[in-house]
Parts: structure tokens; sequence; C-alpha cells
């Protein structure tokens, strides 16, 4: 008798496979044998959930913003008050806590490059841009609403800004790992948050 296979457990070992695999190897060098062999199935058993790799790249994307929108759902307002609380919502966006959530940084990294040169993922890319940027309104309109920001701040700018600062940093934790740990981001967020209040 086979052993019925449950389709979410196997394309979440196939997708932190690929994690493994695109974080080691980068997206021009993964395949789905590579794949495939990481987590110890045939090819086929991984085609028959991402025919193709682009089909995989898409959906490992959606596992880290899944993943960013739970953290974000998850973060519990610290008693100290809003700005700390805005503090700490940017952070999750800069994880460096984990091995794990350095690879999700690294792989958003190379998933937005690559998706610079090639069409079929700009689309994708520019949904998540914008997602960055309705996650950043929220923070400075929940700041502006309790007198830390100026009645007169132009939020979509300002949402804007602290996206380029966000990515910024996020860019600068993989390319320079060993200078970015919990302490250096909090305090990078800290910082900018400080020069956008009054």
């Amino acid at each position: 008798m086979t052993k019925k296979v449950d389709p979410i457990d196997r394309k979440n070992r196939i997708v932190e496979a690929a994690f493994q695999v695109i974080y080691q190897s980068g997206f021009e060098k993964t395949t789905l044998r590579k794949i495939a062999q990481n987590a110890g199935l045939s090819l086929g058993s991984v085609q028959y959930f991402f025919p193709k790799q682009k089909d995989i790249y898409l959906f490992a994307m959606d596992v880290i913003y899944q993943r960013f929108e739970e953290r974000m759902r998850n973060v519990e307002q610290p008693e100290e008050g809003v700005f700390e609380y805005a503090v700490r919502m940017v952070k999750q966006i800069v994880q460096v806590g984990t091995k794990e959530e350095r690879i999700e940084n690294d792989i958003w990294v190379k998933f937005s490059l690559m998706a610079v040169m090639n069409s079929d993922y700009q689309g994708r890319k520019d949904e998540f841009r914008e997602i960055n940027i309705t996650f950043a309104k929220e923070i400075l309109e929940m700041l502006q609403d309790n007198n830390y920001l100026d009645n007169h701040t132009n939020i979509e700018d300002s949402a804007v800004s602290l996206t380029v600062f966000v990515h910024g940093l996020v860019f600068e934790s993989v390319i320079y790992t060993h200078l970015y740990n919990d302490q250096v981001v909090e305090k990078e967020v800290r910082a900018y948050l400080r020069k956008v209040c009054h």
C-alpha cells in the first residue's frame, strides 16, 4: 500500500530545499534537479508540483512574503509606546537574528536582481514593492496619529523614503553579513525613525 503524500508538506519540503540551493548557488545555477536532490525526492516528484522552474521561484517568494506578513501580525506592542512599536515593525523586514532569516533576505535580494533582467518576474517584483510601501504607510500613519509626525508630513513620499531605507538596509545586511546583527539593525532603524519624527 502506497503512503499518501500530503501536498502541503511536500511543497514545503521542496521550497525549503529550493531556499538552500538558491542561497548556495544563486538563481542562475539552480535547477529543478538540484532542488530534487536537496529535498531527497525524484525530479518527477518536484515537477508534479512545480512543472517549471519559474513556478517554484514564484512560490518561494510568496512563502517569504507570507512569513514576513506573519511576523508583522505577531509583533506585540511594547509598554514603551508607539515609537518602540514602529521600531519593532520596521525591524521585522530586516531580519538577521537566525540563519533562516538571513537566507530569506539573501534570496529576496537575488530574486529582485533577477527580476530586473527577466520579464517573467517583473509583475511579482512590483507587487512586492507595493506591499512594502503600503506597510511603510501604515507605520507612518500610526506615528502621525500619535503625534510623532507633523500633520503636514506627506505620507506617500515618506513611505517611499522609508521603503528605500529598508531595502537598502536589507541589501547591506546581505552583502556585509558580518557587519549586521540584530542590535546594529535596531540602531539603524531607530536612528532613521528619529530623523523622521519630531
